[in-house]
């Protein structure tokens, strides 16, 4: 059967293979050599596939993949395969799997309800909690699945609503919010996001040096316990979700299910989780323990007969790999600016004048939210931008941990516009628009920027960052 092809996918293409025909024919620019020119024409070419939706995900990275042996990116496939070689692409696998022994068992459930019983007098309210139980989960769980978990959880309570135009004024904020907390739980913790580990991983390779799981948490946790309420302050106030009957809010908290005794696989699951927990925190002073093995092990124990919870052949069936493959074929092309000379080449566009360290970490910040608007693949950021900024950083003789912190923690709230992968899962719902997200995400973005280049200067000097 033919299938039609929008006018989107015409368009991305179309531009698409301007750039990559383009990139042959332009000269070297301040010292840019025509490899490094190829390298930035196949990166905005993946880009554009990626943001016009021109091919299904795994596709996009397959083809890209391909491409850059065959256009001169790299010498050889197996040096376009390199980014698979990072450990971070394990620990999304991993988190799939965590996220399944929380969703699987009534776990996740089991902790909304505790939360709605506690805050859901009112919608507004509701959204607080299903926001806060998001990033509690979040913290541990990687932000893709668990934005997916919430995003069914909100969409059957909004089925409450009776008046379409009520449910539409709802949806707006609770698919919003969903992505939203999604990233700001991930704020708190390494293991909360893949793009903090990446972080951590560019920071090592680069300086030499890292920032501990405790180091961290003592940055992170304080962010987003100060971020949440204002973001959901924002929501409410820009979108004025409509309210509903209450006694149709404790008719959906009774709808939840949940035997009021804890089930021995939920237990056995908070006990991997807490191990796991244990395990991470203790990194920080036993350098033999690292975060992804630990993550990766721990996968594993819920698959084991007798101790785990999870099934492997229903739970591959429902794995989605695509942020494997994209986090995966990111690196790649990071290690190809890299070794290519395009790194090199951005830090000449930075500024090399002395900056205050609060106007430095302000600066960085700006620059990450305005890039996330060209480059909304969270990872293709941080890869292209590590570099630079630790050059400029050290530079000024400031911390180059400060500066990645900095990065990581910018990248993994990009939310200005639903372009990125987590915000695309609820924008796929249709409750909101492209133009509606940045009605409030803006203004969480701005607030971000001014706690940051507070926080974080002071943070790292506590630490002796």
């Amino acid at each position: 059967m033919e299938k039609s092809i929008s006018k989107k996918q015409v368009i991305g293409f179309s531009l698409a293979a301007l750039i990559l025909t383009g990139m042959f024919f332009v000269p070297e620019v301040n010292a840019l050599s025509p490899a490094g020119m190829k390298t930035i024409g196949m990166v905005l070419a993946f880009l554009v596939i990626l943001i016009t939706e021109a091919l299904p995900l795994t596709l996009i990275c397959w083809t890209f993949l391909g491409l850059m042996p065959l256009l001169g990116v790299t010498a050889t496939f197996p040096a376009a395969l390199t980014g698979f070689a990072n450990p971070v692409v394990f620990f999304i696998l991993a988190s799939f799997g965590i996220a399944a022994g929380f969703t699987t068992t009534p776990l996740s459930r089991r902790i909304l309800l505790l939360l709605m019983r506690r805050f859901g007098k009112n919608v507004s309210s509701m959204l607080f909690a299903i926001m806060l139980c998001n990033t509690i989960i979040s913290t541990v769980v990687s932000s893709v699945p668990t934005c997916t978990v919430f995003m069914t959880i909100c969409l059957s309570f909004l089925e409450l609503y009776e008046n379409e135009e009520d449910r539409r004024s709802a949806g707006r904020a609770f698919m919003i919010g969903v992505p939203l907390t999604s990233m700001i739980g991930g704020m708190m913790t390494p293991a909360g996001s893949s793009i903090n580990l990446l972080a951590i991983g560019l920071l090592e390779q680069f300086t030499g040096t890292t920032i501990t799981f405790v180091q961290w948490m003592i940055v992170g946790i304080p962010l987003s316990l100060v971020t949440l309420p204002v973001a959901w302050f924002i929501l409410v106030k820009v979108y004025r979700p409509a309210e509903i009957n209450p006694a149709l809010v404790k008719s959906f908290i009774a709808k939840l299910d949940i035997d009021p005794k804890i089930s021995s696989e939920e237990i056995r699951v908070l006990v991997v989780t807490a191990i796991m927990l244990v395990l991470w925190i203790m990194s920080s002073w036993f350098s033999g323990i690292n975060i992804m093995v630990v993550a990766l092990l721990g996968c594993c124990v819920l698959f084991l007969p007798k101790i785990g919870v999870l099934e492997w052949k229903p739970f591959i069936k429902n794995v989605n790999f695509d942020p494997y493959f994209l986090v995966g074929t990111v690196l790649c092309l990071g290690n190809a600016m890299v070794s290519n000379g395009v790194s090199d080449w951005i830090i000449t566009l930075l500024p090399t004048f002395s900056m205050p360290i609060i106007g430095l970490v302000a600066f960085s910040a700006v620059l990450v939210f305005v890039m996330l608007i060209f480059i909304p693949v969270a990872p293709s950021l941080v890869t292209l931008m590590a570099s630079p900024l630790i050059a400029m950083a050290t530079g000024m003789g400031h911390s180059a941990p400060m500066i990645v912190l900095t990065l990581a923690l910018c990248a993994s709230n990009a939310y200005l516009l639903p372009l990125d992968t987590i915000p695309l899962i609820t924008y796929s719902t249709g409750y909101y628009s492209m133009t509606d997200m940045p009605k409030s995400t803006a203004l969480i973005q701005v607030f971000l920027v001014a706690v940051m280049a507070f926080w974080i200067p002071f943070a790292c000097g506590m630490l002796g960052m």
